[in-house]
């Protein structure tokens, strides 16, 4: 291949396609056991209301339930994964060889939050969370 705008536009092309598709191909588990929230900012607060009171019956004056407000920050980490393509294995049309590992780059994006994720969750017996309690305790109170 003649390394110019356009060749480089089909490789990439090429080589984005096997990524999206190793995307596809994995099976990451993190969203079992969290809530995806999209970020827009380099540091994101994130706020909730605390548990919600039970209904009570209706007996004499209202009784005003007061909400409890709780809150965390979370700052955004950059991740990057690039690899580079020898130019001979370019210029002399072998650059097929790299499609199986594109797609497994893809793979491992994909499998990326599992990573982050299950060591959290394994943390959370150990480790302090917004409220200075471990997450699993015994008498952490369920929001």
């Amino acid at each position: 291949m003649i390394i110019n705008a356009a060749g480089l536009s089909t490789l990439f092309t090429g080589y984005k396609t096997n990524f999206q598709a190793g995307l596809g191909q994995a099976a990451p588990q993190y969203k079992r056991v969290c809530t995806v929230v999209p970020s827009t900012t380099s540091k994101e607060k994130y706020g909730w209301i605390g548990k919600a009171p039970s209904v009570r019956e209706w007996v004499g004056e209202r009784v005003i339930q007061n909400l409890m407000a709780h809150d965390y920050s979370l700052k955004n980490k950059d991740f990057e994964l690039t690899v580079g393509v020898d130019r001979n294995d370019i210029e002399d049309d072998q650059y097929g060889a790299y499609a199986p590992f594109m797609t497994a780059m893809g793979e491992s994006m994909a499998a990326h939050p599992d990573e982050l994720v299950w060591p959290l969750l394994k943390a959370g017996f150990t480790t302090n969370c917004y409220d200075g309690q471990y997450y699993f305790d015994t008498d952490h109170p369920v929001l």
